[in-house]
């Protein structure tokens, strides 16, 4: 299955959780990347709220991820404020 670089969500991490916007129609995986501060992730329906009892994402690292479309991710600092990316891939 090819995958394409599509919609790139950013954040500056902070001490409240962060959703990003409704994943599109044709992602099914989405490469999450963490620049300075480890971070914990959550992925879900709705507007999920990640809480630091959720996967802490190491920093410094990339993985990818299954999702649905329409499903969000939402990330906590898990340090101090940083930097996150989430990709979607098509």
């Amino acid at each position: 299955m090819q995958k394409r670089l599509s919609t790139v969500h950013k954040f500056t991490m902070s001490g409240t959780s962060q959703a990003t916007a409704a994943f599109g129609a044709q992602t099914y995986k989405v490469r999450v990347a963490t620049h300075d501060q480890p971070a914990y992730i959550r992925i879900g329906d709705g507007t999920p709220t990640a809480v630091d009892t959720d996967s802490l994402f190491p920093l410094g690292w990339s993985e990818c991820f299954d999702v649905t479309p329409g499903q969000k991710l939402a990330v906590l600092q898990a340090g101090t404020a940083g930097i996150l990316t989430v990709t979607e891939l098509t």
